[in-house]
């Protein structure tokens, strides 16, 4: 996910991973690719970074 790697900026994974209240690993597979994450997880990171990551 592009956004989410943009969204980042300077923050590492596992800051972001625990103000969005989710686990490093899944973070780490969303952004390698590895996995596609929820809509759940999504809305957290949206939550967390303060960036869409989803279109409309």
């Amino acid at each position: 996910m592009l956004n989410l790697r943009c969204g980042l900026g300077e923050r590492s994974v596992r800051a972001v991973a625990e103000q969005a209240g989710l686990d490093e690993a899944t973070v780490r597979r969303v952004l390698s690719g590895a996995a596609w994450p929820d809509l759940r997880t999504v809305a957290r990171l949206e939550d967390a970074l303060g960036v869409r990551l989803y279109p409309k």
